[in-house]
């Protein structure tokens, strides 16, 4: 069964067409959340995807204001988050994420200063050897854990800033976590201790590095991040193994359980959508477009009626503000949808 046959897979004009509606509702969304100062309503540890967000979908004007408001309040100049509470939530775990994403926006809005800055910043969050993503901040490493997904967005992040050292260090590495893998399909461990999978992680950390396909509510998203990742990598520098690589990856959630799509329980499966559409574009091959087609169904029955998104209903039980949330997942939703009828509308082009 494809994942197409799990949902009515609608035409490509339909899909494209309700997929613009929401890419516009969710902007709108953001945009009216944004302060004059260029507050991006909500707290620190959520907005880092919203310039990219707005840049992509033609909203400039108020992209660059968030931009500006990020370089001031949290930025340090230096391309680093500044100590306190625009770092607070990424010191331990996916330190290089946040940076990545408000890289890759300043770079959509020619922030070159700024993109440039925290490309180099960059280099300190990834091993020197392996090239993934340090897990910890710098000045907060309490080990040499590296995880998948924000690897994978430090390899896009070194494309599209023309890093390419970046890129190379994150295929090394989910090449290197996927060759090591000992239960595949059913369970994919994300995470290293320098060059050796983590394998029995305790309790608090499972969550974060072993992905079982066959339960609900898992981290569903490493596979599709990986398959963006490699499949711009191979689109970039004609790499076959990595094309190859980026396949393997998303063919885990392919042959996954039913219980990855229920939006009503879990979004985590959102950046499936992703990697199809940008493995769509790279081969032109039907199987992606039918997961592409099914993935933005998928994203606009998920969407509110104000145009917002929430993050799966079992993690946003837990959230402090769920309004920050909001704003961040709206922010990713809106990104992912873009890449979709993006894929979609130039389809033609293998």
């Amino acid at each position: 069964m494809t994942v197409a046959d799990r949902t009515e897979t609608s035409s490509i004009e339909d899909t494209i067409e309700s997929a613009e509606k929401a890419i516009a509702s969710g902007t709108r969304w953001l945009k009216n959340r944004i302060g004059p100062d260029g507050h991006p309503g909500c707290n620190h540890g959520h907005y880092y995807r919203v310039p990219w967000a707005l840049a992509i979908t033609g909203n400039r004007t108020e992209a660059a204001a968030v931009l500006s408001w990020v370089e001031r309040e949290a930025l340090d100049g230096s391309g680093d988050l500044k100590p306190g509470a625009p770092r607070s939530g990424f010191e331990t775990k996916w330190a290089s994420y946040p940076l990545t994403n408000l890289a890759t926006g300043a770079w959509h809005l020619e922030r070159y200063d700024t993109a440039r800055r925290i490309t180099e910043r960059l280099v300190d969050f990834q091993h020197p050897e392996t090239g993934g993503a340090f897990a910890g901040h710098p000045d907060h490493r309490e080990d040499a854990r590296q995880d998948l997904f924000p690897t994978a967005q430090l390899g896009m992040t070194g494309l599209t800033t023309g890093a390419r050292h970046l890129a190379d260090g994150a295929y090394n590495c989910l090449g290197m976590i996927y060759e090591a893998q000992p239960e595949l399909p059913g369970r994919l461990y994300s995470a290293t201790q320098d060059a050796e999978l983590i394998l029995d992680p305790d309790e608090e950390l499972e969550w974060q590095v072993v992905t079982d396909f066959s339960k609900p509510r898992q981290a569903f998203y490493n596979p599709g991040i990986a398959a963006a990742f490699l499949g711009r990598y191979y689109m970039a520098t004609g790499d076959e193994g990595a094309l190859q690589l980026a396949r393997d990856y998303l063919d885990l959630t392919v042959q996954g359980s039913d219980v990855q799509f229920d939006y009503t329980d879990s979004v985590q499966v959102c950046k499936f959508g992703w990697g199809s559409s940008i493995l769509l574009e790279a081969t032109g091959e039907d199987q992606y477009l039918e997961h592409t087609l099914s993935m933005g169904q998928w994203f606009c029955d998920a969407q509110n009626d104000d145009g917002s998104w929430d993050n799966s209903p079992f993690l946003m039980e837990r959230a402090a503000d769920r309004d920050s949330v909001r704003v961040e997942i709206t922010a990713e939703f809106v990104q992912h949808l873009v890449t979709i009828v993006t894929a979609l509308g130039g389809r033609a082009r293998t």
